[in-house]
């Protein structure tokens, strides 16, 4: 079974929507729908904002439902200056940023007995930019895809300032809230995991504005993309040689 996880409604509801539900638990105040999306049988789990959230979320599903992988997908916040909205990035590792022990000699968003960075699943990050071919191949002015780091912290980023110390600190190309607590857990457990996001807004004291207003049609790329994975390659297996 394949979990999929995204922080709001917004980011699930194309999701949900095209599911077939058989089952609904609820755990922790939050509600895994278990059932087949095109001919796969998911489990999809609206965590809630914040890595706290997304960490509970994560950690349940592996125990209860004995997930194979886990693909989260929803919005980011863009770091470097070409990106725009509606373009799509997939992580190839992910850091938790505002995680800090300078104090005590280590490196922002370096854990003890885990290092800094947690790396991606790499044959789902193949399957991903597979499946974005598959969805925009053809298209008039098709979003961009980057392959890149994407950190996460519990904090919504607008400093101007900020964003570049981030991107330059973490080499990273978008931020958002819950990734890296997921990738962290699925790490600890030995399952693999992928993050798909949508840029959303491109920082700066304007972001919020620019999040509310693109919320639900920036969605729709990653639902697209994790759609096609799952149509064509059932996040096992895909023509193109690996």
């Amino acid at each position: 079974m394949i979990g999929l996880l995204g922080a709001m409604e917004e980011e699930i509801s194309l999701m949900k929507a095209s599911m077939e539900i058989k089952e609904v638990v609820s755990q922790a105040r939050m509600k895994y729908y278990i059932g087949t999306l095109g001919e796969q049988k998911v489990i999809l789990l609206q965590t809630g904002i914040g890595k706290v959230n997304a960490a509970i979320g994560t950690q349940i599903m592996i125990d209860r439902f004995d997930v194979d992988k886990i693909v989260m997908t929803g919005l980011a916040g863009a770091l470097m200056p070409n990106l725009r909205r509606g373009d799509i990035v997939v992580a190839n590792s992910v850091v938790q940023y505002d995680f800090d022990l300078t104090a005590f000699g280590r490196r922002y968003g370096e854990l003890p007995d885990v290092g800094r960075t947690i790396e991606v699943d790499q044959k789902l990050v193949k399957y991903a930019c597979y499946a974005f071919d598959d969805v925009f191949k053809g298209t008039s002015d098709p979003p961009l895809l980057v392959v890149g780091t994407v950190i996460s912290g519990d904090r919504f980023v607008t400093n101007p300032s900020q964003i570049e110390w981030l991107q330059r600190e973490f080499g990273a190309v978008a931020t958002e809230m819950e990734g890296a607590a997921v990738g962290y857990t699925c790490h600890l457990n030995d399952v693999p995991f992928m993050l798909i996001r949508t840029i959303s807004d491109t920082g700066g004291v304007d972001a919020t504005d620019d999040f509310e207003d693109y919320l639900k049609s920036a969605s729709n790329n990653s639902f697209q993309i994790v759609s096609s994975m799952l149509k064509l390659a059932g996040v096992t297996e895909y023509a193109h040689t690996i």
